[in-house]
């Protein structure tokens, strides 16, 4: 009997779905469903049942694009929160990773990824149009390109500051510093590396 043959179907129609996943390969997806099914059935159907929630409750803010289950998020609705300081992530889990700090005071805006020819992604695909009106709407002081500190992190953080700078000249742009290191991610980053990178931020 082969493996294909000996797999329940239940597993196949799993791990194909599980692979629509971005970065999810068989590998991840194996890892993923074989360590639920490791759960008691109980366990497992919570597990499923919050997934379920998340998938039919969760939007992206209409403002700056976290994920939300309200139409306008909790940040940028919150009147302590300065719309003229802007924090550009490529992903809302970035965001959220640098909202755990409890330092920053401003808002986000999440581009929806990276520039990356070689996989077909071009600043067409980007919310960038979207952070320009934003920095003309709140008449924004300073704009942190914090995307993350790699080949494609820092050819999107590049072009966006050059944008910024041909539309507004007297805009303040800064990028996150190599308290990070290169090749890394803003989402997997240590507290207080993170931290650093964002108090010692450079001027572009």
């Amino acid at each position: 009997m082969s493996y294909e043959e000996a797999l329940p179907e239940a597993i196949k129609v799993a791990l194909n779905k599980l692979t629509l996943l971005p970065t999810y390969g068989e590998r991840s997806a194996s890892r993923f469903l074989y360590n639920l099914l490791k759960l008691p059935v109980d366990k497992r159907v919570e597990v499923v049942k919050a997934l379920e929630q998340a998938v039919q409750t969760i939007r992206p803010c209409a403002e700056c694009g976290i994920h939300t289950s309200a139409e306008v998020c909790t940040i940028c609705s919150s009147p302590k929160r300065s719309k003229r300081f802007i924090c550009v992530v490529e992903e809302p889990q970035d965001a959220f990773a640098i909202e755990k700090l409890e330092r920053y005071k401003g808002v986000y805006h999440v581009l929806g990824g990276r520039i990356a020819p070689l996989e077909g992604i071009s600043p067409r695909d980007l919310r960038i149009e979207e952070l320009i009106d934003r920095v003309e709407k709140y008449k924004a002081k300073e704009v942190i390109l914090a995307t993350n500190p790699n080949v494609e992190g820092e050819a999107t953080a590049n072009y966006i500051a050059k944008l910024l700078r041909k539309h507004f000249p007297d805009l303040k742009i800064t990028r996150i510093s190599y308290g990070l290191q290169f090749g890394s991610f803003v989402e997997l980053a240590d507290e207080l590396s993170l931290e650093k990178s964002m108090e010692n931020r450079k001027t572009l």
